[in-house]
């Protein structure tokens, strides 16, 4: 039995992994076919605006996650339908749904499957996991919370095409994971730094690399020994566009750690490295334009993470950045 117990945890985890896998293409091939009909692509984060309702009922306040978008290209209509249609109400929830936050039944109790890699055991929550992230691209700079540009195919309310990833469909990624967590600062012990989100590394916006020394300074092995400044909020509701849920960002290698530069306790740092993570052993998978699912080793290479990228340049974070950004000219091929 003790020789068994390995052969069956491994043979478990390649069907995981494959159906992740399967998961990640099936919404790249959605993301294609809503480029098909809509000749753009999704947001990152959108919407309407909202004005200071304290239920926050009054609109998403431009939090809507792309992935709600792509709804009805993965057998869910109705529940896009639903969110599209609002609510009546006082005051009436309008199309598109309220923040994200809010509580409303449309965002709760609706877990959907094709947004979660059965590898990660994940929390039970009623706003719904998603371990499917956005490729912002190599981009700290100027609040990469809300700016709408980005060196990704994704920004801030902005759309972009096939046409604007000049760079190859098959050397851009569009997706990849992040292991799910919800957890204040101080709020669970010895975190993962694989889940975690280590706040107030003020320089990553010029220097992403702090991000790694900082984390490094008190990281045990693969986890937090000392956790008051580190959160989790990846993944926790796949319908809030904010990046510290949604996105990620190809700087550090996949399964190094995260950070803000701010104390944000929520999920709205300001600048962010937000580092694609799994539980599959040694990386993370990532899904191209033209819908390639490839593994993406945590040995990467990261180039210079000493200095800053810039908007519409080309990546200084060696092949990974390359493969985060539509548009920097650089050749780098899926390793």
């Amino acid at each position: 039995m003790a020789l068994l117990l390995p052969a069956v945890q491994q043979v478990r985890e390649a069907a995981r992994k494959s159906q992740c896998q399967d998961n990640l293409h099936n919404i790249a091939i959605a993301l294609a076919d809503y480029e098909i009909t809509f000749s753009k692509y999704v947001y990152r984060k959108g919407g309407t605006l909202g004005y200071g309702d304290s239920s926050r009922r009054d609109g998403n306040y431009e939090r809507r996650s792309g992935f709600i978008s792509l709804l009805p290209f993965i057998e869910q209509k109705p529940l896009y339908d639903k969110i599209v249609a609002g609510e009546p109400g006082s005051p009436p929830i309008p199309p598109g749904g309220p923040a994200p936050w809010s509580g409303w039944a449309g965002w709760n109790d609706n877990q959907v499957e094709v947004y979660r890699c059965p590898t990660d055991p994940a929390f039970p929550t009623r706003r719904g996991i998603n371990n499917y992230m956005f490729c912002m691209g190599d981009y700290t700079g100027a609040n990469n919370r809300d700016l709408a540009d980005s060196n990704g195919m994704f920004g801030t309310r902005v759309t972009y095409a096939v046409r604007d990833a000049t760079d190859g469909t098959s050397n851009t990624v569009v997706f990849s994971e992040r292991v799910a967590a919800s957890f204040g600062a101080n709020g669970k012990g010895n975190p993962d730094v694989r889940e975690g989100i280590l706040r107030s590394v003020a320089t990553i916006n010029t220097n992403p690399g702090a991000c790694l020394s900082s984390a490094a300074a008190i990281l045990n092995g693969s986890r937090y020994s000392t956790w008051t400044n580190v959160k989790g909020k990846a993944s926790s509701a796949w319908q809030d566009g904010q990046p510290e849920i949604n996105s990620f960002t190809t700087i550090i290698a996949p399964n190094g750690p995260s950070c803000i530069s701010d104390g944000n306790n929520n999920a709205d740092g300001v600048n962010a490295v937000l580092t694609a993570s799994s539980y599959h052993p040694g990386g993370a998978l990532a899904a191209m334009l033209d819908g390639k699912v490839t593994f993406i080793s945590e040995n990467i290479d990261t180039g210079n993470l000493g200095t800053a990228a810039t908007l519409g340049g080309r990546s200084p974070f060696g092949v990974w950045g390359a493969l985060g950004t539509r548009s920097g000219g650089e050749a780098a091929q899926v390793p």
